[in-house]
């Protein structure tokens, strides 16, 4: 467990850490989540933990109940639909909004991330490098998309999204096709065309759903 490293944005160093144990499954799908050892283990006090989780819990990733504690949201197939679903939409409209902002220093950033998710991840460390990789090239694009609200509706399912991100990427060819996926959004960003940009995101999103479904059992 990654433990605080200061006390400067401490709330936001417990909520990352929490977040990435539930995303890791280091605490598992449906069980309670120990405060106290978590406190214990970054050193805090139990305030930002308690604060955590009620940002958790507006995310729908943790469930609090009353006089029982804090507990993991188990993930269901509707679930996973729906995030999908909405996915496909708002990160269709984020490809081409960046595509229509798009300037050189963050389309060589674009290129870079890319190549960063290039291999195929064989190991728990490269998959966990591979996923970040893939997660830097839609924040890039985000932030290109220059609309808050945009952004802001994409922070509310980015979490859950990182959940299925690291069931579906070891799944047999899934990674070598979402690299595929991504190439066919870069050129078309790097064409200026914002009409593909948003078709071949939105099939990237839709492949990814289309697997998740089939291996659902492997996802929730």
């Amino acid at each position: 467990m990654k433990k605080i490293v200061n006390s400067t944005n401490l709330r936001d160093q417990t909520y990352d850490i929490i977040k990435n144990m539930i995303i890791l499954r280091e605490i598992e799908p449906g069980k309670k989540i120990n405060e106290e050892h978590i406190a214990k283990e970054i050193h805090v006090s139990r305030t930002p933990i308690r604060e955590a989780l009620c940002r958790l819990e507006n995310e729908g990733i943790v469930k609090i109940i009353p006089r029982r504690g804090a507990f993991v949201a188990e993930l269901t197939e509707t679930n996973v639909r729906e995030i999908l679903l909405i996915r496909e939409v708002l990160e269709g409209l984020v490809a081409r909004l960046a595509t229509e902002n798009m300037d050189r220093k963050t389309l060589d950033k674009l290129r870079h991330a890319l190549e960063k998710i290039s291999s195929i991840p064989e190991k728990d460390r490269e998959l966990i490098n591979y996923t970040r990789s893939e997660v830097e090239f839609h924040a890039l694009l985000l932030s290109a998309c220059d609309n808050q609200m945009l952004q802001n509706m994409m922070e509310m399912v980015n979490a859950h999204l990182q959940i299925i991100r690291l069931r579906t990427v070891v799944l047999p060819e899934r990674a070598k096709k979402t690299v595929s996926e991504h190439h066919q959004i870069l050129k078309a960003i790097e064409k200026s065309d914002a009409d593909a940009a948003e078709e071949f995101m939105r099939q990237h999103v839709r492949s990814v759903r289309d697997v998740a479904l089939k291996n659902i059992e492997a996802i929730i």
